[in-house]
């Protein structure tokens, strides 16, 4: 039996325009190389989101991989896209707007009368942002810009503050001593802007803080098992941070 012919499809083609191999090309679109090895080999179609990830990255539009016509595309052709839909720090601002007008619109309809959807429809959303963050590999970009926008502050902390509030108090660095009396205050020093570790304190407290307005709000008509699942979820989420304490800090 004659050997198969290969044929290139104009993934190939395009990425080998880019001057890329395999698993980079793959790592640009947030995808596996085992996915672009399938499509370039014809055993995979090639799905809406990838399609449109590919257009957002190359200016390509891709309706199926094998069309009739080859696709010509050089690195001279991405370096034109990239120069043209480059973010500044300008638009930067304004994309991120429209991500939190959409997010903002999507957590009030969730809250209409009758759709009951609040809950879910947060954590899909916090879903959504660690998938894309995962499948980009955002990590050490998202830690550097972290850092970048850490300060810390002193300010006077009293100790009935910090003994009510447990992530604070870890957070500061505060070590209680029985002969520190409610009203006397410490100057502390507190992290501001988002530092990996110390952030995870406000994520945390933010998470909390909605939950116990769930738990007071009268339309949301918890039952005793919603209330108790609440609690459940609060005594794992305070034992999650805790695990991911620096030891200096427990």
């Amino acid at each position: 039996m004659p050997k198969k012919r290969y044929v290139k499809n104009n993934v190939t083609r395009l990425r080998e325009g880019m001057g890329l191999s395999q698993p980079d090309f793959a790592k640009r679109f947030g995808v596996s190389a085992s996915i672009i090895k399938k499509l370039e080999a014809g055993t995979r179609t090639i799905t809406q989101d990838l399609s449109a990830r590919i257009f957002a990255e190359t200016g390509v539009m891709f309706v199926s991989v094998a069309p009739k016509e080859p696709l010509v595309y050089t690195k001279e052709d991405y370096a034109e896209w990239k120069k043209e839909v480059l973010f500044d720090p300008k638009t930067v601002k304004g994309a991120e707007r429209v991500i939190m007008r959409l997010v903002e619109l999507m957590m009030a309809a969730s809250a209409r009368p009758g759709v009951e959807k609040s809950y879910v429809i947060f954590n899909a959303l916090i879903q959504a942002i660690e998938r894309v963050k995962s499948d980009f590999q955002m990590e050490k970009h998202i830690d550097a810009e972290l850092r970048d926008r850490q300060a810390t502050e002193t300010r006077q902390y009293t100790v009935r503050e910090l003994r009510q509030n447990d992530l604070l108090a870890k957070q500061v660095g505060f070590k209680d001593d029985p002969k520190l009396k409610d009203e006397d205050q410490i100057p502390l020093g507190k992290t501001v802007g988002w530092l990996p570790t110390k952030e995870l304190f406000n994520i945390s407290w933010q998470h909390k803080e909605f939950m116990k307005e769930l738990e007071r709000s009268d339309e949301a008509q918890l039952t005793e098992e919603q209330t108790a699942k609440l609690k459940e979820i609060e005594a794992k989420l305070d034992k999650e941070v805790d695990a991911f304490l620096p030891h200096d800090l427990r």
